[in-house]
């Protein structure tokens, strides 16, 4: 009886460990989802160009002269467009994130 009662343990600590880690690849997966649909949001609701000295790149910070389009149910993009393209942005940092070529 201990040793089923021990397997039990066991079994379920495994089985909790393996809920746990299906949740993290879940989490993953709607995160991934999320940044798909945020720049699905920004080519359906298209914005005047940004005037920028030069183009935008990878990391780089955009300038506070250049409005950010806020994307509708989530807080942390947001978009502006520069030669008729999208370009995402950490709200927070002000960072580029995407940049179509």
């Amino acid at each position: 009886m201990t040793r089923i009662d021990g397997f039990s343990r066991i079994g379920g600590a495994a089985l909790a460990a393996l809920l746990l880690m299906g949740g993290a690849g879940a989490a993953l997966a709607q995160d991934q989802k999320e940044r798909v649909n945020v720049y699905q949001y920004a080519v359906d609701h298209p914005q005047a160009d940004a005037q920028m000295r030069s183009a935008p790149s990878l990391g780089a910070s955009v300038p506070q002269a250049v409005e950010l389009a806020r994307v509708e149910g989530d807080q942390d993009y947001g978009y502006f467009y520069f030669d008729g393209r999208p370009v995402l942005v950490d709200m927070r940092t002000r960072s580029v994130v995407r940049v179509d070529q």
